[in-house]
């Protein structure tokens, strides 16, 4: 079930940051969230208080009625040990710390760039979007992108042994 909706930072009053304090170890110490209520805007919202080491977030969670089921089954496929491995190394050999700052709203930057194009009196040309059906063979698509994903790995070990 999804349940969580929105983050925010919990941050005390102030007069309040003893109790704050004393919330968020006891919470951390023992491995517990908290549940409460609140009122944002006219709706009565079901709030986590989820302690970290540096503060409190609170994580704002749909009700149970809120949710919807999922739409339709997913149907578990038959897999073949060497698509399912291949696969596997793939994922490894993408793996990567995730920093934050590396991504961005493309959609809003493109939307921003045609809003002053469109404000300077240039034209906007419309993007063909109409999706391609061909069929892909997913064993020769994992191999490419392995493959792929193998000659970044090793063009990026050498340029940090410096070799050619």
């Amino acid at each position: 079930m999804i349940y969580y909706e929105k983050d925010y930072y919990a941050v005390p009053d102030i007069g309040a940051e003893k109790a704050y304090e004393l919330l968020r170890q006891a919470l951390l110490s023992q491995k517990k969230v908290a549940i409460a209520k609140t009122v944002m805007g006219t709706n009565e919202k079901l709030l986590v208080l989820y302690p970290t080491r540096e503060g409190i977030i609170v994580k704002t969670l749909f009700y149970y009625d809120e949710i919807a089921a999922m739409p339709k089954t997913v149907p578990k496929m038959k897999l073949d040990e060497n698509e399912l491995n291949m696969a596997k190394m793939l994922i490894e050999n993408m793996t990567k710390p995730f920093v934050a700052e590396e991504y961005q709203d493309e959609y809003q930057a493109r939307l921003r760039e045609a809003i002053m194009k469109k404000i300077q009196g240039q034209d906007i040309v419309a993007v063909d979007t109409a999706a391609s059906s061909n069929v892909i063979d997913l064993m020769e698509a994992l191999k490419k992108s392995l493959e792929l994903s193998e000659k970044k790995d090793q063009r990026s070990q050498k340029r940090l042994t410096g070799t050619a």
